[in-house]
């Protein structure tokens, strides 16, 4: 049988935070982590990171070696790898702001406003793939699994749990909007954030709208 995995990869503001039991040996700590970074290499490819840790103590030598692993399997440029502090409980992988009153007529469109558009009228399921050169619209939900990839912006009349990926040729304007969102990872331009595994769902419907505001995502409820 194999042996379960208890290091658990997590998101926030800036990259990508490690965890790993502190119980653990540095080489089985080396080998589980060389082993979810080559199975999730698709996911960080082409982006600029910044790698923390928790749990575990390591030697500046260990460090290197595991940000060696990062740089090599990853596919991303990682720009640092450095000892993190706790997070805050139901800490979200984006910064969160409240809403703003905003005129009744004005549109969720963050500044691209034109341009070709992709309807996809069903649920993206787990293993379908969503590539557009433009904006998509999904009247319906994107299930764990699911990709959708757009060189400009993506909307989700629905709940979003898959994988999107807005602004794909470097658009840091593009913006993701969904009615409910609970990704796996949402990603626009270079810049990434990931929903912790631990965080509950509402059961509810949040409307809310992703966007770059320096260096970060910023997730603001609608």
């Amino acid at each position: 049988m194999e042996q379960e995995t208890k290091v658990v990869f997590k998101g926030n503001s800036e990259g990508l935070v490690i965890v790993i039991p502190e119980e653990y040996e540095f080489e089985q700590a080396r080998k589980e982590i060389d082993n979810k970074v080559s199975n999730a290499a698709r996911f960080f490819m082409g982006a600029k990171i910044k790698v923390t840790y928790r749990g575990m103590n390591l030697t500046p030598v260990q460090e290197e070696a595991l940000k060696d692993i990062m740089d090599e399997k990853s596919g991303a440029v990682i720009e640092s790898f450095s000892k993190d502090e706790e997070p805050k409980p139901n800490q979200f992988a984006a910064r969160v702001v409240q809403p703003k009153p905003v005129p009744g007529r004005r549109l969720l469109f963050a500044g691209v406003d034109e341009g070709n558009c992709k309807f996809v009228r069903s649920t993206v399921r787990s293993g379908m793939r969503i590539e557009y050169d433009g904006n998509v619209v999904v009247i319906g939900d994107v299930n764990p699994g699911g990709e959708i990839v757009a060189t400009g912006n993506v909307v989700v009349l629905g709940t979003l749990r898959g994988m999107v990926h807005a602004g794909a040729d470097g658009n840091r304007e593009a913006f993701i909007y969904a009615l409910s969102l609970r990704p796996t990872q949402i990603r626009i331009a270079e810049v990434i954030a990931r929903m912790p595994e631990d965080e509950p769902e509402s059961g509810t419907l949040r409307p809310e709208l992703a966007t770059v505001k320096d260096n970060s995502i910023v997730v603001e409820q609608r």
